[in-house]
């Protein structure tokens, strides 16, 4: 109607013949199908192809300039944050960094206190009911690498807790890592302990899985016990 386009010849005809049972014939509409057909071939020559390309072309360059605009828009802020963003990684790597070296002095000073303790002992004591001091030590350690994960979680930092909590289980005895599990279950960080025990459950020798996985038995994990070993054969 608005003389812009031309719609095709189908579709003329349909309206052609709709008119026609509307009007109840031909005769009442005062043109002829075939006349229409023709006026519509005039009406289709006139129209300049090229000029209807040429719109085409300029309504598609028009939008990619906009899109173009968008894109640098975004680029120039990506950009101003690149700093801020590498530095705060350089934090976190040193602070990863730092936590592990801690983790490991801390084990390194358990166990010559222990090996001294051992040494003057006049009889072996049994581990479950004399050595406190160790057990105590044990719960410590791996609560405040479970309390330090929770933390890099809470900040949206997951794949930072993982990092952390793979590097302590190299350094950690099974009795702590065991302890580690159920710190981090009771801190309701479950995806994180899934992720952990499927991890360990694959690097680990099998004889360090197995006793890990004694020690979540005795500490009252069946559940974790179960899903270690099935991470070990998977």
């Amino acid at each position: 109607m608005s003389g812009q386009s031309v719609p095709r010849l189908h579709s003329v005809e349909h309206l052609y013949k709709t008119a026609c049972a509307d009007a109840g014939g031909e005769h009442t509409l005062g043109i002829t199908l075939d006349d229409l057909r023709k006026l519509h071939k005039v009406a289709s020559d006139e129209r300049c192809q090229s000029c209807v390309d040429l719109r085409s072309k300029l309504a598609e360059a028009a939008s990619q300039a906009v899109t173009a605009e968008a894109e640098l828009a975004a680029l120039r802020q990506s950009a101003s944050g690149d700093a801020a963003e590498l530095a705060s990684l350089r934090r976190e790597v040193k602070s990863l960094k730092e936590a592990v070296s801690e983790l490991k002095a801390t084990r390194a000073g358990l166990q010559a206190r222990l090996t001294t303790q051992a040494a003057l002992a006049p009889l072996p004591v049994p581990r479950r009911r004399g050595d406190r001091q160790r057990s105590k030590n044990d719960v410590s350690a791996a609560r405040q690498v479970a309390k330090r994960a929770a933390e890099l979680r809470s900040d949206g930092r997951q794949d930072a807790a993982l990092t952390l909590l793979r590097h302590a289980t190299e350094v950690l005895s099974p009795v702590e890592t065991a302890t580690l599990f159920r710190a981090l279950r009771q801190q309701q960080q479950n995806e994180l302990v899934d992720n952990l025990i499927h991890i360990y459950g694959r690097d680990h020798r099998d004889q360090e899985v197995m006793h890990v996985t004694w020690e979540l038995h005795n500490q009252g994990s069946p559940d974790d016990a179960g899903a270690l070993l099935r991470a070990a054969i998977e």
